[in-house]
């Protein structure tokens, strides 16, 4: 089953504005980053297209501005994936979510987030970290910034490569590897 030429650029042309973007969801995509997203959050009016099964017609890609992937895995549709992209995109517009919450989390700067913690204070013998209990701001931002760096060194290294790091990310990267300390 392969969505007709014919059909899909009609529905195209119908929803197409001068300033649209015209995406298919397809696995032969770019792979979806949040450097990406960020983009297409000022994007004035999007098209999606979602293929399914077979996927489209492969003469209207002339009417495709680009293509995106949600990973290296195959859906019966892009249907989902276009919910993701969706999803992904709506949370950064304006009033959707805290302002200031898009800018530090997983994937902002191609650093995966620090741990979090909430009460009690003791759970299973674990405690939260003391530097969380101090009211210290400073000392808590570069304990934050340190454990995202350990997080990401340690779960998705790859995230770490062609990246630029600011001095104070050189000097904490510098502590956990060299000198062993991953507090």
């Amino acid at each position: 089953m392969v969505m007709k030429a014919d059909v899909a650029s009609a529905a195209i042309q119908e929803l197409k504005t001068g300033d649209s973007w015209v995406i298919m969801m397809s696995p032969q995509g770019k792979p979806l980053e949040q450097k990406r997203v960020f983009e297409l959050a000022q994007v004035n009016h999007l098209v999606i297209l979602c293929g399914h099964y077979e996927g489209i017609d492969a003469r209207i890609l002339e009417d495709i501005d680009e293509e995106i992937s949600i990973g290296d895995y195959i859906l019966t549709g892009g249907e989902l994936p276009a919910m993701v992209l969706v999803d992904a995109i709506v949370r950064l517009l304006p009033g959707v979510l805290d302002e200031e919450s898009p800018l530090e989390e997983s994937f902002t700067k191609r650093l995966l987030e620090y741990p979090h913690y909430t009460r009690p204070v003791e759970y299973r013998g674990k405690k939260v970290p003391d530097v969380l209990l101090s009211g210290h701001h400073e000392n808590i931002r570069l304990w934050r910034k340190k454990q995202s760096l350990l997080n990401t060194l340690l779960k998705r290294p790859d995230l770490l490569l062609n990246r630029e790091y600011d001095q104070e990310e050189r000097a904490l990267l510098e502590e956990i590897l060299f000198k062993g300390d991953l507090t």
